[in-house]
């Protein structure tokens, strides 16, 4: 087989496997590696056994290759597919903790359930629903919130 036959055959099956890679196996795998080992070994062949001109265009052919790739591939569906396009909005029912939630911390109250280790409790005039800190409360004790994460509410027995 001669040389430039084997030099095309490793380039193209080099973006064939980033391609597999990209679009059907996303992340950082054996084909992906392969791929850019595989174009790595054309660049490097066509250096050594053809000519350093003949290396340089193949290497620069690469990298624009790769920057067409990555310009293009954004646009097509199989992209869209494997990328998380979905923004999670309060309208569509998520939800980021209060800012009144950190004001909490300290703050004294009352179970209204018993807490195990979740249930619910008065603290100020408004009921929160609170997480225990690590034992079993019972209802109508005195409760200081110890930490706010996020949404969850953390007591302990006063």
């Amino acid at each position: 087989m001669p040389i430039w036959l084997t030099i095309i055959a490793l380039f193209v099956i080099g973006f064939i496997l980033i391609l597999i890679e990209v679009v059907i196996i996303p992340g950082i795998g054996l084909a992906g590696i392969l791929g850019a080992v595989s174009i790595g070994a054309a660049c490097y062949t066509a250096f050594t056994n053809l000519s350093p001109i003949i290396g340089g265009l193949l290497s620069l052919v690469s990298i624009i290759l790769v920057i067409i790739l990555f310009k293009i591939l954004p646009k097509t569906s199989a992209w869209k597919k494997t990328r998380l396009a979905l923004t999670q909005k309060k309208q569509m029912g998520y939800q980021v903790a209060p800012k009144e939630f950190k004001t909490l911390i300290n703050k004294t109250g009352t179970t209204l359930t018993i807490l195990r280790p979740s249930g619910t409790a008065l603290i100020g005039d408004k009921r929160y629903d609170v997480v225990a800190d690590c034992e079993f409360i019972e209802k109508d004790k005195a409760i200081v919130v110890s930490e706010v994460e996020g949404i969850r509410i953390v007591v302990k027995e006063v």
